[in-house]
């Protein structure tokens, strides 16, 4: 689980910013929604992030993105030795856009039932170089390994028992423009031992879900995964889903692959209470909303059977607000998840359900600064709160009315 997230000089993060999954010290529905990891150590399974267009919302979901990428981008794509890496720093300013990006992420690994590992990865990188990377680990933040890059050349420590020809090969193999971890997973089937503190991270780090935005067709993903359904578990759960969401007029679903084009016919199939036939639609009938329901929904219970970690930007596009307070819902009511997700979204509704489903801690925001740079923040920050707690002066009423930022600044 991830503890906390730094950036600094990327996109819109010009300076040092810091996003934090601790929970604070508040027990409400602490039985689902914090996990504790290590003494004194309660991390948050959900935050929602709010701000006007423009301010860097999506920014930030993309830092999380680029890290997770980059970790396992090879040096053969996309041009070799010579690709990019895919950075782009602050690029409104004449000091930031030459120089690198940093990123630092604090994270639990669970090794098995009972036991999280801590570890602490950190990587400096421009557009075509590491200048710094590094894992550590516990507490004491002992290095596991550490790459300086200096000179026209690498510096490499490395805290794990490995002979000197394989750290010839990890020094030959490793390229300026490319991770350690990258490195790693293209040697890790040769070696003849188990390096497992790499292996618990790369495992981590593997186990993330694709990012889902408000623009992404997830729904051919959602085909593809329900016409492999053999035992029809994933199916059922679809249906289940339907019956408790507004959509129990779908009686059944059919997903078919064609075996000679590998294309897939999907079947919806409708009862309607005026009639006691079961009428079969194709899925290009369907309404937007039902199938992107459908695709959360497979998504979803991909996140927290796996106790995975997901982004998503704009997760409410064509769902209907309720609809998509009952999927924030069923993923908050998980018990015993260490699921993750990060979620931005204009749906200020969700506000309206802090201290009735949502924790205050959980709600961040993000402000676009004079300098065009973004700035996060929690509303946690704000004293007071309890103002803002009963019908009439609630706290989806004071953002609205500006009292936290992060609103369009709009003229009429």
């Amino acid at each position: 689980m991830i503890q906390k997230i730094s950036i600094k000089n990327f996109l819109s993060f010009k300076e040092k910013t810091v996003f934090s999954f601790e929970a604070s010290e508040d027990n409400f529905r602490a039985d689902t929604q914090v996990v504790k990891v290590a003494p004194g150590v309660r991390l948050l399974r959900f935050a929602a992030i709010y701000g006007a267009n423009a301010s860097g919302k999506s920014n930030f979901l993309k830092a999380v993105y680029f890290l997770q990428k980059f970790l396992f981008k090879d040096k053969d794509e996309n041009g070799g030795i010579d690709y990019q890496t895919g950075v782009i720093p602050f690029l409104l300013d004449d000091k930031t856009k030459f120089e690198s990006s940093e990123f630092e992420i604090t994270f639990f690994v669970k090794r098995d039932t009972q036991t999280f590992i801590k570890y602490i990865y950190k990587l400096i990188v421009n557009s075509t170089t590491v200048f710094f990377e590094e894992l550590c680990k516990g507490d004491s933040a002992t290095i596991v390994f550490q790459r300086k890059f200096a000179d026209g050349k690498f510096t490499t420590i490395y805290n794990f028992d490995i002979n000197d020809t394989y750290k010839a090969v990890f020094d030959v193999t490793c390229r300026k423009n490319m991770s350690f971890f990258a490195t790693y997973v293209n040697a890790e089937q040769n070696l003849p031992f188990d390096l497992e503190d790499l292996r618990l991270v790369k495992e981590y780090f593997q186990n993330f879900l694709p990012n889902i935005t408000g623009k992404k067709d997830i729904y051919q993903y959602s085909k593809d995964v329900l016409a492999n359904d053999k035992e029809g578990i994933l199916t059922k759960s679809v249906i289940n889903g339907f019956e408790t969401s507004g959509l129990d007029n779908i009686n059944d679903i059919s997903f078919k692959r064609n075996e000679k084009d590998g294309s897939i016919q999907d079947d919806y199939f409708i009862k309607v209470p005026a009639n006691p036939n079961v009428y079969s639609l194709p899925g290009v009938l369907q309404s937007e909303g039902t199938k992107r329901y459908l695709s959360l929904k497979i998504i979803f219970d991909k996140l927290l059977k796996n106790n995975s970690f997901m982004i998503a930007d704009e997760l409410e596009t064509a769902i209907h607000p309720d609809l998509f307070e009952k999927i924030v819902y069923d993923f908050l009511s998980a018990e015993k998840s260490c699921s993750q997700l990060i979620l931005t979204t204009h749906y200020s509704g969700l506000m309206e359900t802090i201290n009735n489903l949502v924790r205050v801690d959980a709600i961040r925001f993000v402000e676009k600064q004079d300098d065009g740079s973004s700035a996060l923040f929690s509303l946690a920050d704000f004293e007071d709160l309890e103002q803002f707690n009963d019908k009439i002066n609630t706290i989806y009423k004071a953002y609205r009315d500006g009292r936290f930022g992060a609103v369009a600044n709009i003229k009429y």
